[in-house]
């Protein structure tokens, strides 16, 4: 067949074609077997492709067209295709002029009379985005499968078959790339062990719904931890997995480390109530008997023995007040009761009745604005007011005649973003978009130096001597762990002989 002999038909079709095709004929041997193959025609487009006319091409071999090495086994495929007429399709980049070519073709030959249509499609740019993708894929310290459903008769999902696989999926499954693409994702040692993982990947594939969850696999009898997302994709799924194991150790060891810190916080603060409690019954018979011997007239109890008598009952006094304080701190956590809606107006009043003796004596102008209703224990805030109120009181000025104790109580409404809690306790992101009330107690007392900050809630700490301020150094500790008790924060604002404000931040009820 020469190209005289073909139909004008046939090569105006050609060359109108987008893909370079070229008809080649067998040559064979004596014996009837395909030796190579000739070119018989070309069109526009495989000039372009090849870099020579069609004039110049005609009647060439095949091997003298394309003599690269790479091209050897598609010329032996195109002899099966000849003597079989089945199709052969592959990607290649041919050598032309003695340099490689630069682009990438995808290659069909196709059985034509004795001979062969081969068909050049320019797929460079898909190679490059392949390339491109593949080296994404293969940079990412992420495991990445793509799989396409295999179904039944019936259409049911039985398993997934991997279409593209990334260096670090290999790596887990302990397989090289190459073996994995088609081959089956519960193929894989290191997904038959979780049972789990099947049901999941039907759900994604049936329903769209994408999912991440954490899954422990086993590879080679070595666990690790995995955090794991599918997706819908086509009639298939990606999958995406990362290693956590190191993380979730860590998190082990975090969650044992905070279960021993409870079990030894329980313990110490049942043993601060056991403790404090059983001390009462012999500081009771201390003061008792102090009581008795400060009351007798014998003559052996003089002036000196009943001023150290005093000194003891005082010192008895102060002990007395210490474990109430301490079995006040510790009931804080050992004996709180359910939550539920608590009238802030109702316990400062309360407060303010209680603390009316003290109230007048220092002739002190106590201001209350509106006040909200919080979720809470009753008794705990009850609590939070009394320190704070006293604390005030006690700390007031020096009578002068000219200022008197003024307490305001205030409150506003303020998004959890403007919270401002003490140095070095951050807030819970939980806690940002949340909406608290900043409830504060302020007065115009002597006030404190905010370097202090840190000491003065912490237990014992205190500012000043007894002989000054009397006082257990606890109350402010007992505010604190109230308002931590209530998932709230506390701040404190003063400068020396200017007062203070003391602001706590509870949630808002919704």
């Amino acid at each position: 067949m020469t190209p005289s002999e073909n139909p004008v038909q046939l090569r105006a079709a050609l060359s109108l074609s987008g893909n370079a095709i070229m008809l080649f004929e067998c040559l064979r041997t004596a014996l009837g077997e395909i030796q190579d193959f000739r070119l018989i025609l070309a069109n526009r487009k495989a000039e372009e492709v090849v870099g020579m006319s069609e004039q110049d091409m005609l009647n060439r071999n095949s091997t003298d067209l394309f003599p690269t090495a790479n091209t050897v086994n598609i010329w032996e495929q195109a002899r099966r295709v000849v003597e079989t007429g089945q199709p052969y399709e592959v990607e290649f980049q041919p050598q032309l002029n003695d340099q490689l070519c630069t682009s990438w073709f995808s290659l069909t030959l196709q059985r034509y009379g004795d001979g062969l249509a081969a068909s050049f499609v320019d797929i460079t740019a898909l190679r490059q985005q392949k390339d491109l993708t593949e080296r994404i894929l293969n940079g990412s310290i992420n495991g990445m499968v793509t799989c396409e459903a295999l179904r039944n008769e019936t259409g049911t999902l039985y398993d997934l078959r991997i279409r593209l696989v990334n260096d670090a999926a290999a790596r887990l499954i302990r397989k090289p790339v190459s073996q994995l693409i088609g081959d089956t994702l519960f193929n894989q040692p290191a997904t038959l062990a979780q049972p789990e993982l099947l049901p999941r990947c039907i759900h994604t594939v049936e329903t769209g719904e994408s999912q991440r969850f954490e899954s422990r696999i086993s590879v080679n009898g070595i666990e690790n931890w995995y955090d794991i997302s599918i997706s819908k994709l086509s009639d298939g799924l990606l999958m995406t997995f990362i290693d956590i194991t190191a993380a979730k150790h860590h998190e082990q060891e975090l969650n044992l480390l905070i279960e021993n810190l409870k079990r030894s916080n329980q313990n110490l603060e049942r043993f601060a109530y056991v403790a404090s409690h059983d001390l009462q019954e012999p500081l009771r018979k201390i003061q008792s008997f102090g009581d008795i011997l400060r009351s007798q007239s014998s003559p052996a109890v003089d002036d000196h023995s009943r001023e150290l008598i005093d000194r003891m009952q005082s010192a008895a006094s102060r002990m007395n007040t210490l474990i109430r304080d301490l079995l006040t701190f510790s009931r804080l956590s050992t004996q709180s009761q359910p939550f539920r809606t608590i009238s802030l107006p109702e316990v400062v009043r309360d407060v303010l009745t209680d603390l009316e003796a003290t109230i007048h004596e220092k002739q002190a102008q106590v201001e209350v604005t509106s006040l909200p209703a919080v979720l809470g224990d009753a008794l705990q805030l009850r609590q939070v007011f009394q320190n704070l109120i006293s604390n005030a009181l006690k700390f007031a000025k020096p009578a002068s005649g000219q200022q008197k104790p003024h307490i305001r109580i205030d409150c506003e409404q303020v998004p959890g973003s403007a919270v401002r809690p003490l140095p070095g306790q951050p807030i819970a992101a939980s806690d940002t978009s949340r909406l608290f009330y900043a409830i504060s107690v302020t007065d115009n007392g002597i006030g404190f130096d905010e370097k202090y900050l840190d000491r003065i809630f912490t237990i014992f700490q205190r500012l000043h001597t007894r002989s000054e301020y009397d006082g257990t150094g606890i109350g402010l500790t007992i505010v604190q762990k109230v308002v931590e008790n209530h998932r709230g924060y506390i701040s404190a604002r003063s400068q020396p002989g200017q007062g203070a404000t003391f602001t706590i931040y509870l949630p808002a009820l919704l």
